[in-house]
């Protein structure tokens, strides 16, 4: 059972987490809604479009700011308490720092537990939905990988893609599949629609390399059960750090299935796991200047340490992620490496006041 004083330090931090959270939300929801008037007239890309784009997106910029806000809001939070001298009166009832600091990690666990859901269920589908709803309006085609299209490797066979669309749909494949280093077939595709039952094939140019010589066939459509997987497709057309937890594990299966480099898919993993545990992360890491500063420093003493903690934690994950994977460390030890050092000044600073 919670207490009063659990309710009442929990609804103090999600209040102010939740208001930086919006204000942070809305300034990158107007930058965004900017950038994209460049892109206003082009197809039937119009006004109404991108506003709607830019909602869709907005789950990704909370999700991507959700740490530094609930540090910020925690700072202001407990900040308004203490300046209040509402600890003193809890320290005078008998109430200890690590009683107070206990309620803070309750209230860290449900926003963890918070981010955890919005990054696995609602992110993925609404970037997803944002991106195919742009590319619809602006009458584009998705254009994969470098000027020969995107290849990929599916058992034996090794297919080019030069154009996926929105809805998946596939156009101008060529499909080579070999046994023992030697080609048995070459297919030239013109389409290929996911469905039910699997991938349907139009306009179908087959030439099989046999022992009695080369035989051309042509096929107006087929059904191929596999093809390419739904899931890996769409983690190689868009960022792997949009896609949730199932679909990454889903990647890393098929690429080193394949034999092919999966670290960045990995790294991408190991990052969205560790991503909620930095809510907790940065909501200890306040308690030290809270407590420490009661009696000195106001709200814009508290909103600049948050700042730049904030801005520190995110800066410095991105480049000890990306500088550790290119020396050879492994994507565990990248993704972790930012949130242990982060941890360990937290524990250290909390040491000092308990």
């Amino acid at each position: 059972m919670l207490s009063i004083l659990d309710r009442y330090i929990g609804r103090s931090i999600l209040l102010t987490s939740m208001l930086v959270m919006l204000t942070l939300v809305a300034l990158a929801g107007i930058f965004g809604f900017i950038a994209e008037l460049d892109d206003v007239g082009k197809g039937n890309y119009s006004v109404a479009k991108a506003a709607q784009y830019v909602f869709l997106t907005l789950p990704g910029k909370a999700y991507l700011l959700f740490s530094p806000a609930v540090l910020l809001g925690s700072l202001l939070g407990l900040g308004a308490i203490a300046s209040n001298s509402e600890l003193t009166v809890m320290r005078a009832a008998g109430v200890s720092n690590a009683r107070i600091i206990r309620a803070v990690l309750f209230t860290g666990v449900c926003l963890m537990i918070l981010v955890a859901l919005l990054g696995e269920y609602v992110v993925p589908k609404s970037e997803q939905v944002a991106e195919e709803l742009r590319l619809t309006a602006m009458e584009k085609r998705v254009s994969v990988r470098g000027r020969s299209g995107l290849w990929v490797k599916s058992g034996e066979k090794f297919v080019n893609i030069s154009t996926v669309m929105p809805d998946l749909t596939l156009l101008g494949l060529s499909i080579f599949e070999f046994s023992n280093e030697r080609m048995l077939s070459s297919t030239n595709v013109s389409q290929a629609a996911r469905t039910a039952e699997g991938w349907v094939l139009t306009d179908l140019r087959i030439t099989e390399f046999r022992d009695t010589g080369t035989v051309l066939r042509q096929v107006e459509q087929e059904i191929w059960p596999q093809l390419v997987s739904a899931e890996v497709l769409q983690g190689l057309s868009i960022s792997p750090e949009s896609l949730s937890v199932k679909n990454l594990i889903d990647q890393v299966a098929y690429l080193q299935s394949n034999n092919l480099d999966s670290e960045r898919v990995e790294l991408a993993l190991w990052i969205k796991l560790t991503s909620p545990f930095a809510t907790i992360v940065m909501l200890m890491l306040s308690l030290p200047f809270v407590f420490g500063s009661q009696r000195t420093g106001g709200a814009g003493q508290k909103i600049f340490i948050g700042i730049m903690l904030g801005i520190g934690y995110v800066l410095l994950n991105k480049l000890l992620t990306h500088l550790g994977l290119a020396n050879g460390f492994t994507p565990a030890f990248s993704a972790l490496l930012p949130l242990c050092l982060f941890l360990c000044l937290a524990i250290i600073g909390i040491q000092r006041i308990t």
